[in-house]
């Protein structure tokens, strides 16, 4: 049995000193690099530092930072990473063919797609001054959003600027971190009253 564990220890030690071996090694260090930072994000603490992501990671801070050239693109792959995991609910079709049905689904799939990336967000926001990455990154989210927008909406809303903006605003992330962070309202509660709001405005079509 003994002889058994030592020559299976053997022949991991020998992958592991392959290129294929160190190729997964580093591979994994920095998926584990990549989780560290969503953990932190997720258990709510603000600004976590390369040395708390190395803590988290088990890694050393070298290693941290032979994957990462500073901590903007360590945020990258974790903004990446939350990106592919909500795009498909997104970017799914509408089951309605009604412009004002399909606005209702949009704000029922925002909803879960907002829960979802909440604390990144929070998190995104607390460094977007210091960041140039972040900064870019919002600008295309909320131009996204938009053009999401004016796909569903017919041309006499969209030449309505007031009322187009105002309905862009309030479907925005802005609006439903207010409601659930600041006013603490329930994720139905925030849906109840966002649609009451697109409701209000759609009332003057």
């Amino acid at each position: 049995m003994a002889q058994s564990t030592s020559a299976t220890l053997e022949r991991m030690l020998e992958a592991d000193c392959t290129p294929d071996g160190r190729r997964l090694r580093s591979e994994r260090s920095r998926r584990c690099i990549v989780d560290a930072l969503i953990n932190l994000i997720r258990k709510s603490e603000i600004l976590p530092s390369a040395e708390r992501v190395s803590e988290e990671a088990n890694v050393g801070l070298r290693t941290v930072f032979r994957h990462f050239e500073d901590m903007d693109s360590l945020y990258q792959e974790v903004a990446d990473k939350i990106d592919a995991e909500i795009q498909p609910l997104v970017q799914a079709p509408f089951t309605s063919s009604d412009w004002r049905e399909q606005i209702l689904e949009m704000i029922e799939r925002r909803a879960k797609a907002f829960e979802f990336i909440m604390p990144f967000k929070v998190q995104a926001n607390a460094r977007l001054l210091q960041s140039d990455f972040l900064q870019e990154k919002h600008r295309c989210a909320v131009e996204s959003d938009i053009a999401r927008l004016e796909a569903v909406v017919p041309e006499e809303v969209r030449a309505d600027d007031a009322l187009f903006q105002a309905l862009a605003a309030a479907i925005s992330f802005d609006i439903w971190r207010r409601l659930r962070v600041d006013q603490h309202r329930t994720p139905e509660q925030a849906k109840e009253a966002v649609r009451r709001l697109v409701g209000a405005l759609l009332a003057q079509t």
